[in-house]
């Protein structure tokens, strides 16, 4: 399994895909307020995220993520499909 900082680097490049910033995407930022995706964007997000980890995000888990720290850390729970 990948460390944290491995699967917060490879997430934020994934979000960095998606968000027009002009800094850098960090753990602390909110996926909605900070980087500024709506519904569809996070979807797209959690698509890329899901193909790229080998991994089914549960509907209960993404509810309870708000933030990248939150995505990199249910991802470390998963379990691969």
């Amino acid at each position: 399994m990948a460390s944290y900082e491995e699967m917060l680097k490879e997430t934020t490049d994934i979000l960095s895909k998606h968000v027009d910033l002009k800094r850098t995407i960090t753990a602390k930022d909110h996926i909605q307020h900070d980087l500024g995706l709506d519904s569809l964007g996070v979807m797209e997000v959690v698509a890329d995220i899901e193909d790229r980890f080998d991994v089914q995000i549960p509907q209960e888990t993404l509810s309870s993520i708000s933030t990248v720290d939150d995505m990199v850390k249910a991802l470390q729970k998963l379990p691969k499909s």
